[in-house]
């Protein structure tokens, strides 16, 4: 079945159809129905009533190999490839870099966990928006409406023009055949404005193919990480042409003291971890979500966290500290060239780490425009009749997409040249971690205020404790001033910028929904009830 409009009497003749009434007995922004459509193998297809009695089905066409793929190539992106040389730089030591990593993986599983059983238990698209909606039903959407313009207006285009840029990077080095640098940053960023371009019009034109190549590059990137392994192995073993590095000898010795430096650190930890929860906004297009989703998010965590460590690993076994450091964001392209021959180590490598960084702007070009999408029908954005709608043709959420390109492309051209990728990567951190720290507060919530909810999975205590006071940790001490050198952009820039960006929102909430009623004439507000007789 593919994505059409489908009158309302042949869905009552064809199809069961109940209220999902989770949001309207808390007294939230909106309530849907489900419907399991005749035909689709018991698939059920989240569906929708508008005012001229017509609704919109989107097809559930990922199963649990391609949402693991979506959640895989999420999540292995640019960060893994370009910033362990950052990460070193902001913490001091081999040994605190590698204690970073593994901080950064136990928090995410526990987030991951988290965000498991707010997606079993509201299985809906939307993410943060849905769970915001029913653990805070007021002010009325004031939350979901704020996460919405923040996710869409700051954290998902910041982290895809970050990947963008990367992808640019390791093309000109495959080029050029060294790291790009100084003169060329424009030509990294021209790249990814290209980049950005591509991955949305492949979702937007043929958004099966986009899938496929997903999944394509998503095995791309997972052999790139076991081929890393594998180098750091054999280095280990003294089987490569240059000597093992002495990395791990003092390990912790120039390990930093500054709190700030923690909070940079993780937050290019997180970056390289996030994507885990991309699947949460799309589950209407995963089949048997309730099944599938923990199987595809946890599994596909775990097995990246495995890859990073021992990534990391082999970085430290093959070049030494320094040599990180000087190779920066092209990191995996200095190790590939230590390890083999120029061609292999400087042309052929580094285009595949270009593709795999590709890869991750196409699995986020489509969690992004998925968000867009559900909040324009959701009645928190202006023109939800354009935003909202899905193309016929190309069957895909065109409009939501272009807005989604726009605002990544705006990202790469604006923030100064030298130091663009940390900033983006940390004004993206900033709102996220805000409403991560929200959502596992709301599912806290939700146990004692929807007790009534079925959860299919449900996570400990601790983990949720854990998950909390990172979120707070990582909102409060970007503020702590850091060691070393001013750089030319202020270090509380960006956490302040998304702070206003946030404070911003409230009043075009109040534009928005309380003056404009947005909620009240969205695609979403049904005016239909359901006829006597059927259940």
């Amino acid at each position: 079945m593919t994505p059409t409009d489908i009158p309302l009497q042949q869905l009552r003749q064809t199809a069961a159809y109940a209220y999902t009434d989770v949001r309207q007995s808390s007294g939230s922004s909106s309530r849907g129905i489900s419907a399991e459509l005749d035909g689709d193998q018991g698939n059920e297809y989240t569906a929708e009533l508008t005012a001229d009695e017509s609704i919109t089905v989107l097809e559930r066409k990922l199963g649990l190999w391609s949402g693991m793929a979506i959640v895989v190539g999420s999540i292995i992106g640019s960060g893994i490839f370009s910033s362990p040389a950052l990460i070193l730089d902001s913490v001091g030591s081999v040994g605190m870099s590698m204690m970073v990593w593994v901080i950064g993986a136990i928090i995410s599983l526990c987030g991951c966990a988290a965000y498991m059983e707010l997606g079993t238990m509201l299985p809906r698209s939307g993410g943060e928006k849905e769970y915001l909606d029913v653990a805070f039903p007021k002010p009325r959407a004031l939350l979901p409406f704020v996460f919405c313009l923040s996710i869409i207006a700051i954290s998902f285009p910041s982290g895809l023009a970050a990947d963008s840029v990367v992808t640019g990077v390791y093309f000109v080095y495959a080029a050029s055949g060294k790291p790009a640098s100084g003169h060329s940053e424009w030509t990294q960023r021209a790249i990814g404005l290209a980049v950005v371009v591509v991955c949305g019009l492949l979702h937007g034109l043929c958004s099966r193919t986009a899938i496929r190549l997903q999944n394509l590059l998503t095995v791309v990137k997972v052999l790139l990480l076991v081929l890393i392994v594998g180098v750091g192995t054999v280095g280990l073993a003294n089987g490569l042409h240059t000597p093992r590095s002495n990395s791990f000898r003092d390990a912790f010795s120039g390990t930093s003291r500054n709190a700030h430096s923690y909070v940079s650190a993780l937050f290019k930890v997180f970056f390289s971890y996030a994507g885990y929860t991309s699947l949460n906004y799309s589950i209407d297009e995963l089949r048997n979500p309730v099944r599938n989703l923990p199987r595809a998010a946890m599994g596909g965590l775990v097995a990246t966290t495995v890859l990073y460590i021992l990534s990391n690993v082999a970085f430290f076994v093959v070049l030494s500290p320094e040599a990180i450091r000087g190779a920066n964001t092209a990191v995996a392209g200095v190790f590939f060239t230590t390890a083999f021959s120029a061609t292999w180590g400087q042309r052929i490598i580094p285009a595949f780490i270009g593709l795999a960084a590709f890869g991750n702007v196409l699995c986020g070009t489509f969690s992004a425009s998925r968000v867009i999408f559900e909040a324009a029908r959701e009645g928190y954005l202006p023109f939800a009749q354009y935003l909202g709608s899905v193309n016929h043709r190309f069957q895909a959420p065109i409009y939501a997409l272009a807005v989604s390109t726009v605002l990544s492309a705006a990202f790469i051209v604006g923030p100064p040249p030298g130091e663009a990728y940390d900033f983006l990567i940390d004004i993206g951190g900033y709102p996220s971690w805000a409403f991560y720290g929200l959502s596992v507060v709301g599912l806290l919530i939700m146990r004692r205020t929807h007790r009534d909810l079925a959860r299919p999975f449900r996570t400990w205590m601790s983990a949720n404790v854990l998950t909390i006071a990172a979120a707070l940790f990582m909102c409060i001490v970007p503020f702590v001033k850091p060691d070393g050198a001013a750089t030319s952009i202020p270090y509380w820039a960006a956490p302040l910028a998304a702070i206003l960006f946030i404070a911003a929102s409230v009043p075009m909430w109040y534009i928005q929904i309380v003056i404009r009623h947005g909620l009240d004439r969205s695609h979403y507000a049904l005016k239909m009830q359901p006829l006597e007789g059927i259940k």
